[in-house]
This record gives structure tokens, C-alpha cells and sequence, in this order.
């Protein structure tokens, strides 16, 4: 049950039809993990803290850099050398002192243990830490929500293959190549830094529809394309892939 200071924190949030006192009470019990610290886990981690997701872990083993500033909006430039994922939780205890939020400063692998967690943001910027996420997200059953973004274009998409037989993985829609692959990460290609923000809120908005929301139809099984060039977002339907290696075993 919430107390007076949960209503009074979470006020705007507890009037919204199908949503009430009952979907805050679930955001509060949900344990989150974000993996990435940077352009998409900073709007992650504050919207998260903000609306009251109740236990978060943030990994990341990289420190600051001043060319991470443009996008990375809870770094500042005093910050620059400090770990990126201790940082970002003090800054979000500033804005939710009441939830628990811990930093882990390790290399996310397939090691890392996810098992006590109910939702896990993807917020790397790497296919490989994408692929070992969704390995141990079907693995374990987990929600998974993945976004990526370069240049001025974005992308997000929910995995749920592990908790419905029905719905593909991030490996059916992006099958793993010997072809090398083109240059996605922000360092050689370039990001403009709102674009991040759009991005990893949505990725908040998406976890507070699945966690909280009465009788929402998840949109996983979807990609969705954003050009901020053009200010156009797509919805893809994706196909499971029946011959996938990992989601049809």
C-alpha cells in the first residue's frame, strides 16, 4: 500500500485511468537492471528513478569523457573520470531518495547474473553486449527493452521471447553474421544528442506499460524506427523465426 509520500510523489501518475494506485504499487516491487550508462541509460535511469521503478542496478564499467557530454545528460563536466554507472546513481538519488538504486562497475557478460531481476533495459551500445542480453534474457524469461541510436535515427523494440514461445527474439530479426557490420556505435558515427533522450524515454515508457498498466496489449514482436531528420516513426511487425538457434530450442 502506498504511503502519504508515495501519493504525494507519485500523484500525477496514480490518476491515470488504468494505471491508480495499483500500477504504482507494482512499479515499486519491480526489480530493474539497465546495462549502459551513457546517451540511452541516462534518460533511462532518471525516468525510471522519477517514476518509481523500486530497485535498480545500473552496469557499467567506463568513465566519463568530455565527449560523452553532448548526450550523456547526467554527466557533467566535473564528473569526467569518474565511473559512469556510480555517477549516474548519485544523480538519481537526487531525484528519488525513497527507491533503492545501486551502481555495478564490471563489464556486463554472460556471466552477470540477471535472475533477480523482472525487467532488464538495454541500453549498450554494442552488438555484442546485445546479443549476450537477449541470450540471457530468453534464458531466464525476462522482459527485455532494447534501444540503440546513431546519428539522427533511433530504434526500440521489446523481447519477450522467453516468456511467450510466440514472439521472436533480438536473434530472429538480427540473425548473428561472419559479415562485418556496419558502424553503429556513437564514438565513430556520430550522435545528436536528443535523439538519445527520445529514445531511452521511450524505452521507460514501454517498461511502465508492461509493469503497471490493466489490460495493455505489449507491443513486443515490434521494431520501432525513428528519424529525427524527418520526425517520422515506423512500426515493423517482426516474424519469429521458427529455425532461430536460440528461440525455437
Amino acid at each position: 500500500m502506498l504511503n502519504d509520500d508515495d501519493l504525494n510523489r507519485y500523484a500525477r501518475q496514480v490518476i491515470i485511468p488504468n494505471f491508480e494506485e495499483e500500477g504504482q504499487e507494482k512499479l515499486l516491487k519491480t526489480k530493474c537492471l539497465i546495462v549502459g550508462a551513457g546517451g540511452l541509460g541516462c534518460p533511462v535511469a532518471l525516468y525510471a528513478t522519477a517514476a518509481g521503478f523500486g530497485y535498480i542496478e545500473i552496469f557499467d564499467d567506463d568513465v566519463i569523457e568530455i565527449s560523452n557530454l553532448n548526450r550523456q545528460v547526467a554527466h557533467k563536466t566535473s564528473h569526467v573520470g569518474i565511473n559512469k554507472a556510480e555517477n549516474l546513481v548519485e544523480e538519481c538519488k537526487k531525484i528519488n531518495p525513497s527507491i533503492s538504486i545501486v551502481s555495478n562497475k564490471e563489464r556486463f557478460d554472460e556471466s552477470s547474473n540477471i535472475t533477480n531481476f523482472d525487467l532488464i533495459f538495454d541500453c549498450s551500445d554494442n552488438p555484442k553486449t546485445k546479443y549476450i542480453l537477449n541470450f540471457l534474457s530468453h534464458k531466464y524469461k525476462k522482459i527485455l527493452i532494447s534501444g540503440s541510436a546513431v546519428q539522427m535515427e533511433g530504434q526500440l523494440a521489446i523481447w519477450k521471447s522467453g516468456v511467450n514461445v510466440d514472439y521472436p527474439c533480438y536473434e530472429c530479426a538480427f540473425p548473428k553474421t561472419n559479415e562485418k557490420a556496419p558502424i553503429t556505435n556513437c564514438r565513430e558515427a556520430g550522435i545528436i544528442g536528443p535523439i538519445t533522450g527520445i529514445i531511452g524515454s521511450m524505452q521507460v515508457n514501454e517498461a511502465i506499460k508492461e509493469i503497471a498498466l490493466k489490460n495493455y496489449r505489449s507491443k513486443a514482436g515490434y521494431l520501432f524506427l525513428y528519424d529525427g531528420l524527418t520526425q517520422n516513426l515506423e512500426k515493423i511487425k517482426l516474424i519469429k523465426n521458427y529455425k532461430c538457434k536460440l528461440c525455437s530450442n
